[in-house]
């Protein structure tokens, strides 16, 4: 019985062409956006799920509240306060400190080579999380010292070939570390992403290390805890908050627990998150799942529409069945099979194309299907039942429809002129120009907000900048040399030092205000530069004046802040005013900066202290001439290797460094803009095989209207207002729909258009008015064709 349904059903698609096209296209189009999307979301909220304690690990956080600050959540905690929550709480089972190196200049013999991501960790950092390291409980033992390193395979190729590993001696920052364990690489999804681990177990000779990680001063230590079953998390941090007080920490920052699971996509608003690798953002993983159900409850509702209205034209067949003795269970197996194979053979389709498509990540994506699946079979399992139960329930309503219509009212066509059905294809289109015309309000204004972000004037100039990393210690003498040698060259324009650039994160200290509340100090980001860095940044100064080599006591004595600083300050004027510094030092405002944003736009411009630092620092920036790029960028190449031959030249166009920043922003607004255009690809399809079947049923009143004089225009109006209605009442709902998301959205940066602008109203009209457009396009074809057509054909037809 089965085998005849599917040969009747593949014989009903081949007689039905173009319903089956229509059908095909547009399943395999949803059902692929939906399985990219899904694989996306799941693949973003599987981070950290690997590890077995997962659901009980908790990153150390801290709400920082100190006067000057308005990013307030930070991914630090107190030096000491992992191992006190430990020894005091007995809550905690198990925690652990850990700290960022960053990218490690690490030596073998003269040759260097750099760990793009070395962390600082303790033996029970491996307690916590399940890394897999070889000969785990040895390598332990050795690594429980000072000066000692795991490395991950892929680095341990790079540095060492095919030699043998262990036991071998890097030099880092002229000291000897011994590689004591090897691991595999990580494969699966983690917020941690490291090439190289370091003990953090300091020397005799690392005396104000040991001094600092077993003090309770500042915040800047990153730290892990393991929860006992059924541990409280706001009782654990009550907890905490009162080592903290007991220790003499300042009140105004209240220390936080962060669950593991919730790192990865809730971390997007955290501040010195700097470790954390491929960061996510909860917010657009939320949007693209709403997309991702859009998308298919449109390509769904494409098929319930086209099925429903498809087997009005087959009334006559199903009332011959069931005159030659078709039972009802026959007739609804008949109808079921036919839509659950279309579906299913959709959904078959879907998962080749996008196992194709991400195979190499052509789309940005960060995820391979196949790996993906055969790592969570159950996704397979999952897709594939979908398709079969979008396929049961298109098939659900036209067979018990039909298969209860006595047969007499079928072969006399009563069906065909009832309501029944018609109400659902109504609703279908409603809902389905919903989804597509909100997702064109969210195209648009999204697309508005990235632009306004990226055009918005920063305070500097990105352009033609060249950054060169010139951190390590061993460059610090021949450094000076290197820097005359570009200022002499015609094509670099200006040179300049700074410890930090605009898009990464600034550290903060603290200062009081003199003759101000000394018991509450300001704690405000700091950066330290030369004095050529703000013209080659393009920065500007509205007050006072920039350092100067010629003053001697600048250095010591001296402070530029920012415009966001003195208004916090309540300053009118700043120039001359003294700042108190822990020290009991003072400096006097000499220069105000215009605001910069060193941070992204979800974050306010903060408070910013810039000290002197004449001298050789973390980075060398040039000002470049753009028309002679290639020839510069030899000539800087050249120089280097001369004045520093054993170090590989590390360089960055900041322009592009900077707009990392918005990557992920970028990358949310072309996913959106992808798949609202599909939406209406979708929806227009759905609505043009819909008036193909709307103007089959109607073809003898439309005849019957030309006999009796209507003009073209007037039958083309006649079967288009109907779908006009129905597009405009989708349009009232769509609004208000799309206005409460996007204001959510966009109030999470700090710098943002205004929705209630006209322009941006106006939006909304422009989205209705072209989903309309698109819609009578769709339907005018066959509208256009059938006013036209000789009414004669269509009243002798039977």
């Amino acid at each position: 019985m089965l085998r005849t349904f599917i040969l009747v059903a593949l014989r009903s698609f081949k007689k039905n062409k173009l319903s089956t096209s229509i059908n095909a296209v547009g399943l395999i189009l949803g059902f692929s956006t939906f399985v990219m999307l899904a694989s996306f979301v799941y693949n973003e909220v599987s981070y950290d799920r690997w590890h077995e304690k997962s659901d009980r690990i908790y990153r150390f956080t801290t709400i920082d509240e100190a006067l000057g600050v308005s990013s307030n959540e930070v991914a630090i905690t107190n030096p000491r306060m992992p191992q006190a929550a430990e020894e005091e709480i007995p809550e905690v089972e198990i925690a652990s400190r850990m700290m960022f190196a960053g990218e490690q200049r690490m030596e073998k013999g003269e040759i260097g080579y750099y760990s793009e991501y070395a962390l600082y960790v303790e033996n029970d950092f491996f307690e916590i999380f399940d890394l897999p390291v070889r000969n785990k409980d040895e390598t332990l033992d050795k690594f429980n010292q000072p000066h000692k390193l795991i490395l991950t395979d892929a680095y341990a190729e790079k540095v060492f070939g095919d030699e043998e590993s262990i036991g071998q001696i890097l030099t880092i920052n002229d000291q000897s570390w011994e590689v004591v364990g090897l691991m595999d690489d990580i494969t699966q999804n983690s917020h941690l992403g490291f090439d190289a681990l370091m003990s953090l177990y300091p020397a005799q000779s690392d005396s104000s290390l040991a001094q600092y990680i077993n003090g309770w001063g500042g915040l800047g230590m990153l730290g892990y805890a393991v929860l006992s079953e059924g541990a409280n998390e706001l009782q654990v941090e009550g907890k905490m908050a009162e080592i903290a007080l007991a220790n003499d920490v300042n009140d105004f920052w209240i220390p936080q627990l962060q669950p593991l699971e919730e790192i990865h996509l809730g971390s997007a608003g955290l501040l010195f998150d700097y470790y954390h690798q491929n960061k996510g953002d909860q917010v657009y993983v939320f949007t693209l799942s709403g997309v991702a159900i859009f998308i298919l409850l449109i390509a769904a509702f494409n098929f319930v529409n086209l099925t429903t209205a498809q087997s009005t034209t087959r009334a006559k067949e199903v009332g011959i069945r069931k005159v030659v003795g078709s039972s009802k269970a026959l007739l609804i197996g008949q109808h079921m099979i036919e839509s659950i194979l279309m579906a299913t053979m959709a959904m078959i389709i879907s998962l080749f194309l996008v196992s194709t498509l991400t195979a190499n990540d052509s789309l940005g994506l960060s995820f391979d299907l196949l790996t993906l699946m055969s790592n969570t079979p159950i996704l397979l399992v999952g897709f594939l039942l979908l398709g079969f139960v979008i396929g049961a329930l298109a098939g659900v309503y036209p067979s018990f429809i039909l298969s209860s219509i006595k047969s007499v009212n079928i072969l006399r066509g009563k069906f065909q002129t009832s309501s029944k059905g018609i109400w659902l294809r109504k609703t279908l289109v409603v809902l389905q120009f919903v989804a597509a015309i909100g997702m064109i309000c969210t195209t648009l204004i999204v697309s508005k907000q990235i632009d306004y972000i990226k055009n918005k004037h920063l305070g500097f100039d990105k352009d033609q900048v060249i950054n060169i990393n010139v951190g390590s210690p061993g460059l610090a003498e021949g450094m000076e040399n290197f820097k005359e040698s570009l200022d002499s060259y015609s094509d670099i324009i200006s040179t300049g030092y700074s410890n930090n650039m605009p898009g990464s994160t600034f550290g903060r200290g603290g200062v009081n205000v003199e003759d101000g509340n000394q018991d509450e100090p300001w704690i405000v980001s700091v950066m330290s530069m030369d004095e050529n860095y703000i013209d080659v940044m393009g920065m500007e100064l509205v007050a006072g004046r920039n350092y100067d080599p010629g003053f001697g006591a600048d250095q010591q004595e001296s402070i530029i802040i920012n415009e966001a600083m003195m208004e916090s300050l309540g300053w009118d004027e700043a120039v001359g005013k003294n700042l108190v510094f822990g020290n009991n030092t003072t400096r006097k405002v000499i220069g105000v900066i215009k605001d910069f944003h060193f941070s992204s736009m979800r974050h306010k411009i903060e408070p910013l202290m810039i000290f002197y630092n004449p001298g050789p620092n973390s980075n060398l920036v040039l000002k470049v001439n753009p028309s002679n790029m290639r020839e510069t960028l030899d000539f800087l190449e050249a120089e280097w290797n001369v004045t520093f031959p054993n170090y590989p030249f590390d360089y960055q166009f900041f322009d592009q460094e900077f707009n990392q920043i918005f990557a992920s922003d970028e990358q949310f607004a072309m996913l959106v803009n992808a798949f609202t255009a599909l939406s209406i690809i979708l929806s227009s399809l759905g609505l043009f095989g819909l008036s193909f079947f709307m103007v089959e049923q109607r073809k003898k009143e439309i005849g019957v209207r030309k006999v009796l004089g209507s003009s073209v225009r007037q039958i083309v109006q006649l079967l288009m207002r109907e779908f006009v209605i129905l597009i405009i009442l989708a349009n009232v709902i769509a609004w208000p729909i799309a206005f409460y998301f996007l204001k959510g959205w966009i109030s999470d940066f700090q710098y943002r258009i205004d929705l209630w602008g006209i322009d941006n109203l106006a939006i909304y009209l422009f989205a209705g008015i072209g989903a309309l457009l698109v819609a009578m396009i769709a339907v005018s074809y066959k509208s256009i064709r059938a006013a036209l057509s000789n009414p004669v054909n269509s009243l002798r037809d039977e």
